[in-house]
């Protein structure tokens, strides 16, 4: 509120803007909440402390593992029970640092290929190997940037 109190009736997110603008860290969500007392009033500014729901079931992928189709859909090479690469197409909930969160497509034990995916073909047998101890698969976000050369 205007002096600083907290508004106490909870909201629910409608909508999130995809973009950020750049000059003043800003985004647009529309959040609909209870006024019984019509003290919010259309257009006003607000600080908000917003908390999204959790994805039970989504999985956090690397970006770089995932390709596109020729209609741009997003596809992921996973190895089946039979040593197998097969092809498996995903929907992607959105970009969270460099990683894609899964929300369907994938499941848990599921063996993603995460490197070489352009010399592999679905159908081709293949050689598993573990890569459970690399960054990639962390659930750690890089958004760092790489350092800067000085002479």
């Amino acid at each position: 509120m205007d002096d600083g109190t907290e508004y106490s009736l909870k909201g629910d997110l409608k909508f999130r803007d995809v973009t950020v603008d750049p000059t003043t860290g800003s985004v647009i969500l529309r959040i609909v909440f209870p006024n019984p007392k019509d003290i919010l009033m259309p257009g006003m500014f607000v600080r908000a402390l917003v908390q999204e729901g959790i994805h039970k079931n989504a999985i956090l992928v690397p970006q770089e593992t995932i390709s596109r189709d020729p209609k741009g859909n997003p596809l992921a090479l996973i190895v089946n029970a039979e040593g197998k690469v097969q092809s498996r197409q995903l929907i992607i909930d959105r970009a969270i640092g460099n990683k894609w969160l899964v929300s369907s497509g994938l499941q848990a034990g599921d063996r993603l290929i995460i490197e070489g995916i352009q010399k592999v073909k679905p159908g081709i047998p293949v050689k598993v190997v573990s890569y459970e101890k690399s960054e990639k698969l962390s659930g750690k976000i890089d958004n760092t940037a790489p350092p800067v050369k000085t002479k």
